[in-house]
């Protein structure tokens, strides 16, 4: 069975045996849907005002513009492709198919509400439900040709986060360092960043999402980098924290309370464990020392795949219980505003006996002269 098959297996076997649609229509403006490129498996071209419909049986039609066709022409094996060379003739060929159908799904949460009624006023015969619910399900739970990209895009990601104690030099910019990670990422296979790379020094470090600057880096820093790698649509997301000089007894403390708490997770996750129960443990094990009392202030991780937030954490559908196949970040974190935060994410894919590293940058509390 063809990749494409077993996903739109899983996506239909996530909807309401007696309320599913007859197909689900997929449609992007100028924000491609990643559901789109899951259920296609198309890897090239940028696909923007293009779509596709398919059916349970596996039937697959995609729509392209003439600037994405010789793109869509790999999906021919298993898929109709439907080229329009403007938005009248687009408008057109979706109505000769999509006109078949008295009931689709749609991702509601993907579209804009000016085209969801634009839609409802093309095809009134047309009964839209939401499907976006399947596809959440569908995509939590990795296929063994998605863990292989993901592990892929680890393998770089980890590379890069090994070599990164080399490019450290006294005077450089945090703008500057960002700008190396995302050079080495290519330059080791990816196809680029995952998402904007973060690279904080010093008293930046306490802030989850700093943006960076022009901040030079001193030796005696705290310098957090978290990146990922994008490898054939799939991403990774790995977080180091490096510390440089001679590091306080109450640095060296922090980094290695961090470095336990990451351990207790992975300890504690695998098939059937609760995700709210291991949150739990772990924020015990920070907040035990009162310095990082309440410091803990983001989720243990996320999901990971196609999207570096691949909707969500093991969520009600799930009965919030990590699962076989899911692949996640682990990422705990203390930040202490205006002093520094120290924070370490790996990536890992859940088994039935325990999770298994995707990433494996060394973690080992080490220190770092700057030059």
């Amino acid at each position: 069975m063809k990749p494409q098959a077993r996903r739109i297996e899983s996506i239909f076997g996530n909807l309401d045996g007696n309320g599913a649609p007859e197909g689900i229509f997929l449609f992007n403006r100028d924000r491609v849907d990643k559901n789109f490129l899951y259920v296609t498996g198309l890897e090239n071209g940028v696909f923007e005002n293009c779509g596709v419909l398919f059916e349970r049986s596996g039937k697959m039609y995609v729509f392209t513009s003439a600037l994405e066709e010789e793109a869509a022409r790999s999906s021919e094996g298993y898929a109709e492709i439907v080229v329009f060379k403007n938005e009248r003739e687009r408008n057109e060929k979706l109505k000769s198919v999509l006109g078949r159908y008295g009931k689709l799904g749609l991702c509601f949460g993907a579209v804009s509400h000016g085209f969801f009624l634009s839609l409802s006023q093309s095809f009134p015969g047309i009964e839209w439900v939401d499907a976006g619910s399947a596809f959440r399900k569908a995509r939590m739970i990795k296929t063994d040709e998605e863990i292989e990209k993901i592990r892929k895009a680890c393998e770089i990601a980890s590379r890069v986060a090994e070599s990164i104690p080399g490019v450290l030099r006294e005077g450089m910019t945090e703008l500057d360092l960002s700008a190396e990670i995302d050079y080495l990422l290519k330059k080791s296979g990816a196809g680029g960043p995952a998402f904007r790379t973060i690279a904080a020094f010093a008293v930046n470090s306490s802030m989850p999402h700093y943006a960076g600057g022009n901040v030079r880096l001193e030796n005696g820093n705290v310098v957090l980098v978290d990146f990922g790698a994008e490898y054939r649509g799939y991403a990774s997301d790995i977080t180091q924290t490096y510390l440089t000089g001679k590091p306080g007894e109450a640095l060296v403390d922090l980094y290695k309370t961090v470095l336990s708490a990451q351990r207790l997770a992975f300890e504690l996750i695998r098939d059937g464990a609760m995700a709210e129960q291991v949150d739990e443990d772990v924020r015990r094990l920070i907040d035990a020392r009162e310095p990082y009392r309440g410091r803990f202030i983001h989720s243990l991780g996320h999901s990971l795949g196609l999207d570096v937030h691949d909707d969500g954490y093991p969520s009600q559908e799930f009965d919030k219980r990590f699962s076989e196949n899911m692949v996640l970040t682990v990422e705990p974190g203390v930040y202490l505003p205006g002093v520094y935060g120290v924070r370490l994410e790996d990536d890992i894919v859940v088994k039935k006996e325990g999770c298994v590293l995707l990433t494996t940058a060394k973690k080992e509390f080490r220190t770092y002269e700057i030059i």
